[in-house]
């Protein structure tokens, strides 16, 4: 037999933009809300007492006192920047289960669509860590042969969520490799 290698009409290709996504449970974005603000209100309040005990410095009392205001200003910005994002980052996730492969979006600026067929994936688990546990949420983490760069974490879904799409995707990975 001679070898072909006739090109593909583009046109004819599959599209990935007509996948319907579901959006990640709120109380994950309740919780990553909260992790954000936590985070910053340490971060002001640490260098706000840092501030206060070297204050006895004379020369770092000179120094310090003129940027003290818009170094606490700028922590306060940061933070309220980091919350916006997080919030409208949050509606710009979502994954969809299909019948040949589990998809994840995610991007606010830098979008990404990540597409994992089932016979690729090796296994899968759900993980919940303990803030997580307090808002009854987990994460689906799937595995495959590609490595750690290939692999799929989807975060903030409720715990029986997860538990029954790692269910399905052993159920899934089970049948192809019978196939």
């Amino acid at each position: 037999m001679p070898f072909s290698n006739t090109q593909i009409d583009l046109s004819n290709l599959p599209t990935i933009s007509h996948i319907d996504y579901k959006g990640l449970d709120k109380d994950y974005l309740t919780a990553r809300l909260i992790r954000t603000l936590f985070v910053f209100i340490v971060i002001g309040v640490v260098a706000w007492v840092v501030m206060q005990l070297n204050n006895q410095d004379p020369d770092f009392k000179e120094f310090i006192v003129p940027f003290r205001t818009y170094f606490l200003l700028a922590i306060g910005v940061l933070g309220i920047i980091s919350l916006l994002l997080t919030y409208f980052g949050f509606y710009q996730k979502g994954y969809a289960v299909r019948e040949k492969d589990i998809s994840y979006k995610t991007g606010l600026f830098w979008k990404s669509k990540t597409l994992i067929p089932y016979n690729r994936i090796q296994h899968s688990e759900v993980k919940q860590g303990p803030f997580e546990r307090l808002f009854g949420l987990s994460s689906l983490r799937v595995f495959t042969a590609g490595g750690s760069a290939s692999d799929l974490s989807i975060n903030g879904l409720k715990q029986a969520e997860a538990n029954h799409l790692k269910q399905f995707i052993i159920t899934k990975t089970s049948a192809d490799e019978e196939e």
